[in-house]
């Protein structure tokens, strides 16, 4: 039975600039070699890791899993994986996703923040700001999963960004 190409992809806390690609497909082909990873940004361009000099990643056929460190901030992208025969590419599968690890992580200790000290609930700068962070990540979040939009994601993801990188200025935690 030929292959049916299929991938996953996830991020593990802790370790936000890793995207762990878990091969899904079913299937068999003896004439499968190795796999290609294309990981394209909104910008057209492709992340890699450092030292590769093409624009795609190897991904060995003995391996259902690969971990490639190639972030340094949330991104919304489109994947194709190859799975090569030999030089020809005998199948490939493209997917959408939006890898907000980072943002997803500060959100969260916004919320711990609110736990921990409840007096920033009324604080209008601190709720107004969280609200527009969780507001830029879902609506990325949004754009990618029913649009396939990874442009209209990242200006979101961009946003969010802009509002971690800038924290002290839009979230007081010492109220």
């Amino acid at each position: 039975m030929p292959i049916v190409s299929n991938f996953s992809v996830s991020q593990v806390a802790g370790a936000p600039e890793n995207i762990v690609l878990t091969d899904t497909s079913s299937g068999s082909d003896g004439t499968i070699t190795s796999r290609r990873v294309y990981i394209m940004q909104s910008d057209g361009a492709y992340l890699v890791q450092s030292g590769t000099t093409t624009e795609y990643e190897v991904w060995a056929y003995a391996d259902s899993t690969i971990t490639l460190d190639v972030l340094t901030e949330d991104k919304a992208v489109k994947i194709t994986v190859q799975w090569m025969a030999g030089a020809v590419v005998a199948y490939d599968k493209i997917a959408y996703f939006g890898l907000t690890l980072y943002n997803e992580t500060f959100d969260y200790e916004q919320t711990q923040l609110i736990v921990a000290n409840n007096k920033l609930s009324s604080d209008n700068n601190f709720i107004s700001s969280k609200s527009a962070l969780r507001t830029y990540i879902d609506s990325g979040n949004e754009a990618v999963s029913l649009a396939t939009d990874i442009v209209s994601a990242q200006i979101c993801y961009d946003a969010a960004t802009a509002l971690r990188e800038n924290s002290q200025y839009t979230f007081n935690g010492n109220s």
